[in-house]
């Protein structure tokens, strides 16, 4: 959608963009392998979707540009994304029979750290949610490291460093998309919380990662030590969502004969 809405005026997409290629795939790439976990041996049958869907989905991160070569782009935009805020009109759904023509003439691509992006505090308090509480009091965290642990030149120029900042920017900005969408499509707030039950795993996992690497500050320690989070566990709400969103796919896909 902010592809399409897109303009010289709105390059918001220059996040977007690398940061969807980057995390969708390794997203999906993530859930063949837990699904090949569940199935095992069946995973190795010839002539099955899965088996296809196994050798295929190693392909996207890589043919969707190398993972580091896209957060390297990501990390450029996280000072402008907290502190450079814009007003823009909110960004329907794009599925209409429009002119793309900016997609095929974007122009050059400096001017990176120019781009404004609208404020993302009133997205995340959008869905007053349990587990998107959680998520926002870690966000909060990881400014708060930002702007008073601010990594120095040296770490900068650490790729290690770098590649486990980004991964927490760019679940943050993931979950934007995600809230967002969830508005645009209509998702209940059942499975709005129990997506942002992995994210705020996820979000403590790359804390810890950060916690770990070698050239992190002992203030910088102390913040991701409280980026560690528990969601908020709800045993009825996973069976619902188990069972009308996912039990519910069995048997829709056929194989061509």
């Amino acid at each position: 959608d902010y592809l399409r809405a897109a303009s010289p005026q709105h390059r918001r997409y220059l996040l977007y963009n690398p940061m969807v290629k980057m995390k969708v795939t390794l997203q999906g790439e993530e859930v063949i392998n837990l699904l090949w976990d569940v199935i095992a041996a069946k995973g190795f049958e010839k002539d099955t979707y899965f088996e296809m869907a196994a050798r295929d989905i190693r392909g996207l991160p890589k043919l969707e540009g190398t993972v580091h070569v896209n957060i390297a782009l990501i990390v450029k935009f996280m000072p402008n994304y907290f502190l450079n805020h814009a007003p823009y009109p909110p960004v329907p759904r794009r599925d209409d029979a429009a002119n793309d023509a900016f997609l095929f003439d974007q122009g050059p691509a400096r001017g990176l750290g120019k781009i404004a992006f609208h404020d993302p505090a009133p997205v995340f308090a959008s869905r007053d949610l349990p587990n998107v509480r959680h998520f926002r009091a870690q966000m909060a965290v990881f400014q708060e490291l930002l702007a008073t642990a601010t990594p120095d030149d040296a770490q900068r120029k650490d790729l290690d460093f770098v590649m486990a900042m980004g991964e927490i920017f760019v679940l943050i900005v993931y979950a934007q998309l995600v809230l967002e969408n969830a508005a645009l499509y209509a998702i209940d707030d059942g499975l709005v919380e129990q997506i942002f039950d992995f994210l705020v795993r996820d979000l403590s996992r790359f804390a810890l990662q950060l916690h770990g690497k070698a050239s992190t500050t002992a203030a910088q320690e102390a913040c991701c030590l409280r980026m560690l989070q528990k969601p908020v566990v709800d045993d009825a709400r996973y069976q619902r969502v188990w069972r009308e969103h996912v039990f519910a796919l069995a048997g829709a896909y056929r194989m061509n004969d």
